[in-house]
């Protein structure tokens, strides 16, 4: 695999300093958020996503990476406060080895909800939370 964008990307997002993300991304990058259903098209869209995530957690780690010829699974775990999520960025490069795309999935969801809580009042958008459902018993 092309790593000549994908480790020192990596490197940047270790010591949370978003100023030399963006030289590492397509112009055309679509990140795939596991907070948000609507993908962030764009190198600026998706930087402003990177910047808020950077400013929002408190560690940021990957603990594994599994790379193939244009794609690479980046086994991760990210804290913010008391949250603790594992989780999967899914990294496809270019042909001239920047990252194209990202599909980032975490778990477990309750800790999700918390990450998006700590970081939607720096994004602009509603807290989500999650509710319990009752079920009627038959």
């Amino acid at each position: 695999m092309m790593m000549t964008h994908v480790s020192p990307f990596l490197e940047g997002m270790h010591a949370r300093n978003p100023d030399g993300l963006a030289e590492h991304l397509a112009e055309d990058v679509v990140l795939e958020s596991p907070v948000f259903s609507t993908p962030f098209i764009g190198k600026e869209a998706a930087m402003g996503v990177l910047k808020v995530l950077l400013a929002g957690i408190d560690e940021f780690e990957s603990t594994a990476i599994i790379a193939g010829e244009t794609r690479a699974a980046i086994m991760l775990r990210i804290r913010a406060g008391d949250a603790e999520v594992t989780g999967v960025d899914d990294l496809t490069v270019n042909a001239d080895g920047r990252i194209a795309r990202m599909s980032i999935q975490w778990r477990p969801l309750e800790k999700i909800v918390a990450i998006q809580q700590r970081l939607a009042p720096l994004i602009g958008v509603p807290k989500l939370g999650l509710v319990q459902i009752e079920t009627p018993q038959t």
